[in-house]
């Protein structure tokens, strides 16, 4: 095999590199399996996959344990594995996870940030004022800022565990939502505003419920899409 290959996750190439194979593998059909691509029930054949992808069955392999400790896949009983259903509650439980996670980052960076510091995050916030009805550079903007505060938070064991996390949730769909743009702006500001007062816990709540409101317009979005999440 070369050392690289290209697929089709159904939006077009996608190129990967020989050294990450079966994460990326895992990522294109966590997002199939997410969007509704793939339906609960359904069968993930390794020599199918194989053929899929052109490569061998170790990265698929990999690829596979991934998921299954993701909670994505399971064993039907037998020597197959099914994609199994995602509810809303699963969305739920993601976010809230990763609301008290980001939330805690916030606190510390409201805690400790310095002025420089908080300027950084000013910036990020600046420069999505004005491009509000640019969703896909808002939307870059946004992971930005988000990952600034997490960095800033200056804990390798809180960024772990986000990384972990933000493999299980799909960040394209914000473009699909004008009134995010508008949401997002505001509740910016307000974090922002506690960060600068330095409370702490105030800036802790409000990204707490930043990321919530981020799960239910995922979950919106996938049902408008014909998800069935029940």
């Amino acid at each position: 095999m070369d050392a690289t290959t290209s697929i089709d996750d159904g939006a077009g190439s996608v190129r990967l590199e020989r050294a990450t194979l079966g994460s990326q593998i895992a990522d294109v059909i966590r997002r199939e399996i997410i969007f509704g691509r793939l339906k609960p029930g359904e069968r993930l054949g390794q020599r199918d996959l194989c053929e899929r992808f052109g490569t061998s069955r170790m990265p698929v392999r990999d690829a596979l344990r991934q998921l299954m400790y993701e909670g994505f896949v399971a064993s039907d009983g037998g020597r197959h594995l099914v994609v199994l259903r995602m509810r809303r509650e699963d969305i739920r439980d993601t976010y809230e996870i990763e609301g008290m996670l980001h939330g805690l980052a916030t606190r510390r960076v409201a805690t400790n940030a310095t002025p420089a510091q908080q300027a950084e995050l000013r910036d990020f916030h600046e420069r999505m004022l004005v491009a509000p009805d640019q969703l896909a550079v808002m939307a870059d903007l946004n992971w930005r800022f988000h990952r600034r505060i997490n960095q800033l938070a200056d804990s390798q064991k809180l960024i772990a565990a986000l990384r972990a996390l933000a493999l299980q949730i799909p960040r394209d769909y914000l473009v699909e939502f004008p009134e995010w743009a508008t949401r997002a702006n505001t509740e910016h500001a307000e974090i922002l505003d506690a960060v600068r007062r330095r409370r702490g816990p105030k800036a802790e709540s409000l990204m707490r419920d930043h990321v919530l409101a981020a799960g239910e317009d995922l979950i919106r979005f996938l049902e408008s899409s014909g998800v069935d999440l029940d």
